[in-house]
């Protein structure tokens, strides 16, 4: 029987591409557009760079930050009004000003039924084309469960629309990717933004060489490129299992480094 299934195995993956690259995403114009940040700085460095693209294809743009990004205590007791005004510059510089800040706490947040109700509120009421949302493999415990919960409202009101997770943290098994080779220096200049931040951490260098990476993705090899990377959260029913073995292996993964 182990022979038959290593032999099954080894069929499967001589039947693999040689090396197949995750989609390039064509923008949407004029749509409206629903962001979910954990914390003031995570929007511009998931996808900055494709939210200033998407602001001059003429989008209407709304960022939601979830938590007070006071950073579990340890950036001051100022903190989460330095970042509010922050992340009120950084998003000028991407050309957005539409945003609402929901002061759950940064480090702690625990999803609820309180939680859900209002992001199923902002769905209904907003109507995005697309939803980004952070990553359920992220390393950062609020962006797990902030992704987990944003996601299953998304699936479970059957919202119209496209849905696309973004990475800070951990790398993610990419299926699109958007190339922002043409704002890169806005992308930099809204990063930059976020003095109290990057004090305590060199974001900037980590976030660019990560476009930078993923750049390879984009088709062509004349310049250097930099795109983002996202998964789609496709509405098919064999998708709708997906979450729950991210969040798996997002466990697993944290089980190892404990170990």
């Amino acid at each position: 029987m182990k022979q038959f299934i290593a032999k099954w195995q080894q069929a499967k993956i001589a039947r693999l591409g040689l090396c197949p690259l995750p989609a390039v995403l064509s923008l949407v114009e004029g749509g409206r557009i629903l962001v979910f940040a954990p914390h003031p700085d995570d929007e511009v460095l998931g996808c900055g760079g494709t939210l200033a693209l998407l602001q001059q294809k003429g989008c209407a743009i709304k960022v939601i930050f979830v938590t007070d990004g006071a950073g579990a205590g340890s950036l001051g007791p100022d903190a989460p009004m330095i970042r509010r005004k922050e992340a009120t510059e950084s998003l000028a510089v991407l050309g957005v000003n539409d945003m609402e800040f929901l002061d759950e706490p940064d480090g702690s947040f625990r999803n609820s039924p309180r939680f859900e109700k209002k992001v199923q509120t902002l769905l209904q009421e907003f109507k995005p084309d697309w939803l980004f949302l952070p990553s359920v493999l992220d390393y950062h415990r609020d962006h797990v469960a902030i992704g987990q919960a944003v996601l299953s409202c998304w699936q479970r009101g059957g919202m119209p629309g496209r849905a696309f997770i973004y990475e800070i943290w951990s790398p993610l098994p990419a299926t699109r990717v958007v190339d922002i080779s043409s704002v890169i220096d806005l992308k930099k200049q809204a990063i930059s933004r976020y003095v109290l931040p990057l004090s305590h951490c060199d974001y900037l260098s980590a976030s660019l060489g990560l476009a930078g990476y993923r750049g390879l993705y984009l088709p062509g090899k004349e310049g250097h490129k930099y795109a983002e990377a996202f998964i789609e959260a496709e509405k098919k029913v064999a998708f709708r299992d997906m979450p729950q073995i991210m969040l798996k292996l997002r466990l697993y993964l944290e089980s190892l480094l404990k170990s």
